[in-house]
């Protein structure tokens, strides 16, 4: 897995021609500010060149994402994939995003757990196997 990171700018970009932009009369929003309710961390998944447990079988991989607290040391679950059907180089869809109130630190620790899914008719992880 590899963890890319994009940089963000602190003002937004202007969307007004020059012209009408340095014309107060008609101009009443020009540009995008940054919200103080953005995301503390946000990532997007994706793996390459997974493995199949048996030779020549499709994978239904699911990424399932916990947490380890500095102060407990323990691990909570805190979000998984959807499943991506039937490649060795899934990108998925739902990125993991944690809002600016979780208490996350540079001391915690984020698992990543790769599963390829057997059933996907079940609500559950059980009956799949780990990459």
């Amino acid at each position: 897995m590899e963890i890319k990171e994009e940089g963000a700018s602190e003002e937004g970009q202007h969307f007004l021609p020059t012209a009408q932009a340095n014309d107060p009369g008609d101009c009443q929003f020009t540009s995008i500010q940054k919200t103080p309710n953005e995301p503390q961390l946000e990532f997007i998944l994706a793996c390459k060149d997974l493995v199949a447990p048996v030779r020549d079988s499709k994978l239904n991989t699911l990424v399932q994402i916990s947490v380890i607290h500095p102060v407990e040391q323990s691990l909570t679950r805190y979000s998984s994939t959807e499943i991506v059907e039937g490649t060795r180089d899934p990108l998925f869809l739902t990125g993991v995003t944690f809002p600016s109130e979780y208490p996350i630190y540079e001391e915690t620790k984020i698992k990543l757990t790769v599963y390829d899914v057997k059933d996907k008719s079940h609500d559950t992880i059980a009956n799949s196997s780990r990459i």
